[in-house]
């Protein structure tokens, strides 16, 4: 499996955010997946609503692509913290990943575990906080934690 995720952002931490989860999620999956002939692109954009730019998914057989296309609303995103971002893009990147593979099938991947795998690993990625120590938990939570460093 090639999987990747790239962004299209305009001031929010939705790139930073991303790069967060590509950098930890892109090496394991290619690891744990290598067997399964599949490309999953995921797009995070975060653009000015007057932009009119709507999520889609989008598979292609001669490319043997899945393309998840994920649009919000800049206006929206400004005024979150950094930790409430993280909590809503990881829930939307979760949703369209399901409605994605909920069709498909791809030779050697079960698409439950896959998703299961991805939200058990985005739970281990640490992320510094202010007082030194170091916190784990931070995506894909049933709810924001407010305990955490507000832009961390």
């Amino acid at each position: 499996m090639h999987f990747n995720i790239v962004t299209d952002t305009a001031g929010s931490k939705v790139g930073e955010l991303a790069s967060e989860l590509r950098n930890y999620l892109k090496p394991i999956i290619h690891s744990k997946y290598a067997y399964v002939d599949v490309t999953i692109l995921v797009g995070f954009r975060c653009l000015p609503e007057s932009y009119k730019r709507r999520s889609f998914i989008r598979y292609t057989k001669n490319d043997n692509c899945l393309a998840i296309d994920i649009s919000v609303k800049l206006e929206d995103y400004i005024k979150m913290y950094k930790i409430e971002q993280r909590y809503y893009l990881g829930n939307i990147f979760i949703e369209y990943l399901r409605e994605a593979l909920k069709k498909r099938t791809f030779e050697g991947l079960d698409n439950e575990e896959f998703i299961d795998n991805i939200i058990k690993w985005g739970k281990e990625i640490p992320i510094k906080m202010d007082c030194g120590s170091t916190k784990v938990e931070n995506w894909f939570r049933d709810e924001i934690d407010w305990s955490s460093d507000l832009d961390k």
